[in-house]
């Protein structure tokens, strides 16, 4: 954190208040300025509710804290300062890794790490362990979206050689889908056309059901009957393999599909 200016952003703030030293940082705000946009229109500050991150101003509405910049006093500057520990300057650095790579929201704490060595991972093509992989998409999913799980997914995928692990092609299918890259999920299905494909039954299982959600997919955009012959091939060799609720619901969704043809 840039401490030379005249002020400091109230973001930058934000994870200084949740440390250790956040305390006295929120005591020093008490008596300091804050503005938003305008640096000419300042505005004292009375009181910091830290529960809520807002700041309760002289002569004015209470503000959120990150929505400005706070002036900094002598006494602001040294609490700032006293906060900024090893610890805290490592978890700054983890947190521009995550943000870099695309994640907009604040990451909790205990997630930081873990968040950033999928990440790390990610940018570096390189795949990590079975656990790591479920425990970094589970972190993509809480803190992204699907663009998120399936850059981390395919940037993993470019670090292995073929055939990719079934748990991460039914990830990186999944989420393509819901980004509605329905061609380019299907391609990653091909998978199942080939004798050595290094998949579990339960994987195969589980991919033929999204292969035929997808044809459905294909089907309701294109209405030629052949994608739902392909779905319901998708259906029959998932079903053999074991019966799932799942594969009841790519049925009843052909039989729909088939009624409305």
């Amino acid at each position: 954190m840039d401490l030379s200016g005249e002020d400091v952003a109230g973001e930058d703030l934000r994870p200084l208040l949740r440390g250790k030293g956040g305390e006295a940082i929120a005591e020093a705000l008490s008596g300091c300025a804050f503005y938003e946009d305008d640096p000419e229109a300042l505005r004292q500050i009375i009181a910091y509710d830290p529960a809520h991150m807002i700041l309760r101003l002289a002569g004015a509405r209470s503000r959120p804290l990150v929505k400005g910049y706070v002036l900094l006093t002598e006494g602001l500057r040294s609490a700032i300062q006293a906060a900024i520990t090893p610890e805290y300057s490592a978890e700054t650095r983890l947190r521009r890794q995550i943000t870099a790579f695309g994640f907009r929201v604040a990451v909790e704490s205990d997630d930081i790490a873990p968040l950033a060595a999928a990440v790390a991972a990610a940018t570096e093509y390189r795949m990590p362990f079975r656990e790591a992989r479920f425990h970094g998409l589970r972190l993509a999913a809480k803190y992204g979206q699907a663009r998120h799980i399936a850059k981390m997914a395919g940037a993993w995928m470019s670090g292995t050689p073929d055939p990719a692990p079934g748990d991460l092609i039914i990830a990186l299918v999944a989420a393509l889908r819901d980004m509605g890259a329905c061609e380019d999920a299907l391609a990653h299905t091909e998978i199942l056309t080939a004798k050595a494909n290094g998949l579990s039954r339960d994987e195969c299982r589980i991919l033929l059901v999204q292969r035929g959600a997808l044809w459905l997919d294909a089907f309701d955009t294109s209405r030629d009957p052949a994608c739902l012959e392909r779905a319901e091939q998708c259906a029959k060799r998932s079903w053999a393999i074991g019966p799932s609720d799942e594969c009841s619901a790519l049925y009843n969704r052909l039989r729909r599909a088939e009624n409305a043809a």
